[in-house]
């Protein structure tokens, strides 16, 4: 059977990106092969392998034991990351009857150009028709949002936080909001971010270094105070922050990954005194979730995706830039040098 070359994005090295071509078979039975249309970048997790600071570079993980150790790292480079892939299908082998050529389908697949997967995994994640390619990229991480706020157990009147307004950030405080926050405040140092927030009709709060974020939040809190806030920045200082503003016995629910040596979290202060619960959410990665077996991962994806889908929660919209797989090199080092330029970041591919 003659096949066909896949081009796909490899980080080579801390700053260093490469797309690499490789030859890829044409769909045998059970198999789909699908070109991709549009694939979204993780701010957080992939520039933490662009810059060389994901754990799995620096320590191994031990599986049954569920903690990283010294010794041999898990994974070296290259590393080829990603997993906010649309494609549409182009081929099918012998024997798939469940998904046709022209589909829609939303893969936890690299940025590649190509992909040949089986046809469970597409019909997993087969599209209506009419979908938007940029609307169902965010169908993964409004999972993790999703997983974050049923963490954070709000209840209806909540004053909720949300520090980092990236992507993970604006959909957990839009979700906040459906799941019956009173007030939403939304915490970032970069202007386009808090003025998105201010669309979506959340409280924004320019959070600068030396910004005093509980004396900022209130106002619009009072007489209460914050209940619960959403940590999505991926800083030790915002986290600390979230720690400072809500009220004794309030909750801090972490959805963001923490890489590199940071400074500004002091667990000796406002988290000790006032006998707060910080509570990490991971809705991947072996992790059940905490409303298990009632909630899995397969029923988060299908509420993720009826929010996406449905547009209940603006998505394709936080889209400020779109560079061809062939520039990928470009998206990382403006992701890396100018974030406050960045919400989201797409890659696009040629048909």
């Amino acid at each position: 059977m003659t096949g066909t070359r896949r081009h796909r994005l490899m980080i080579t090295a801390p700053g260093e990106v490469a797309i690499t071509a490789e030859p890829l078979p044409r769909p045998g039975p059970g198999q789909v092969l699908a070109w991709s249309v549009v694939s979204g970048i993780s701010h957080g997790t992939e520039l933490a392998w662009y810059r060389g600071q994901a754990a799995a570079l620096h320590l191994g993980w031990d599986p049954e034991a569920r903690v990283y150790r010294d010794g041999t790292p898990g994974r070296s480079y290259p590393v080829d990351p990603g997993y906010e892939t649309v494609a549409r299908i182009e081929e099918t082998g012998s024997g798939v009857t469940a998904v046709c050529p022209g589909q829609l389908v939303c893969l936890d697949k690299p940025h590649a150009d190509l992909h040949l997967v089986t046809e469970a995994e597409a019909k997993r994640g087969l599209l209506p028709d009419d979908t938007e390619p940029e609307r169902a990229v965010f169908i993964p991480l409004a999972r993790v949002a999703l997983g974050g706020i049923h963490d954070a157990a709000i209840s209806v009147g909540d004053v909720v936080m949300v520090t980092g307004l990236g992507v993970v950030g604006l959909l957990a405080a839009q979700i906040a909001k459906l799941a019956g926050a009173g007030v939403v405040i939304g915490v970032d140092r970069y202007p386009q971010r808090l003025e998105a927030a201010r669309r979506l009709g959340i409280h924004p709060i320019a959070g600068e270094p030396g910004t005093d974020v509980a004396d900022a939040a209130g106002a619009p809190t009072r007489p209460h105070g914050v209940d619960v806030a959403i940590e999505a920045s991926g800083s030790y200082r915002l986290l600390h922050q979230a720690i400072r503003s809500v009220r004794p016995g309030g909750r801090v629910v972490t959805v963001a990954s923490y890489h590199g040596d940071q400074r500004g979290l002091s667990l000796g202060h406002e988290y000790h005194r006032n006998k707060i619960t910080l509570i990490s959410s991971m809705t991947v990665n072996g992790c059940p979730q905490r409303g298990y077996p009632a909630w899995d991962l397969d029923r988060l994806n299908v509420v993720a995706r009826e929010l996406i889908l449905d547009t209940k929660l603006a998505s394709a919209e936080l889209i400020t830039h779109r560079i061809p797989l062939t520039s990928a090199g470009t998206a990382y080092e403006l992701i890396d040098s100018r974030p406050e330029d960045t919400i989201k970041v797409v890659l696009t591919y040629a048909v």
